[in-house]
């Protein structure tokens, strides 16, 4: 299965990803250490495991990244994902609230990115002000750490992991 997160003006990234579950929350995919990944300007394999959670509707997708020395959920703000026939597609609207396993500090990056996708007309003004509002309220959400999918995604990745 595979995830298309298109950047604007950037091109399209592609990952592949296994199914794991789906429920009423939404479509959880995992990517396992080597699986397949492209840019337009690179292509390669993941040196991390990585679990992705998103649904329909959700101006976001949740991105547990399993890397040793900074284990980190990462939110990548977007249009609401799309299934398509091999998968999943969303636009990317740059702004990603992360929160750092090791010292659970929380910031939002990328407003580089997403001033310039402003300046340049890559990004609608509906589309930033969702992009600035969403940011906010799942960093908010982050900091807090009491959802429940936060700990979900950790627990469903360490048991997928060998």
């Amino acid at each position: 299965m595979s995830l298309s997160k298109v950047k604007r003006p950037g091109g399209v990234h592609w990952y592949g990803f296994q199914p794991i579950a789906q429920d009423g929350d939404g479509t959880w995919l995992w990517g396992p250490v080597g699986s397949p990944w492209q840019a337009p300007h690179d292509d390669g394999t993941s040196a991390v495991p990585v679990l992705v959670w998103l649904a329909t509707g959700r101006p976001w997708a949740a991105w547990w990244v399993d890397e040793p020395a900074d284990r980190r959920l990462e939110i990548d703000i977007c249009l609401p994902p799309e299934p398509t026939a091999d998968g999943w597609r969303y636009v990317d609207l740059e702004l990603d609230p992360v929160r750092h396993e090791g010292d659970g500090r929380v910031e939002i990056e990328d407003w580089d990115e997403y001033e310039e996708s402003l300046r340049h007309g890559w990004m609608s003004a509906a589309d930033a002000e969702l992009a600035r509002v969403t940011a906010e309220r799942c960093a908010e959400e982050l900091r807090r750490g009491t959802e429940a999918w936060i700990h979900r995604g950790w627990q469903m990745l360490r048991t997928l992991e060998p």
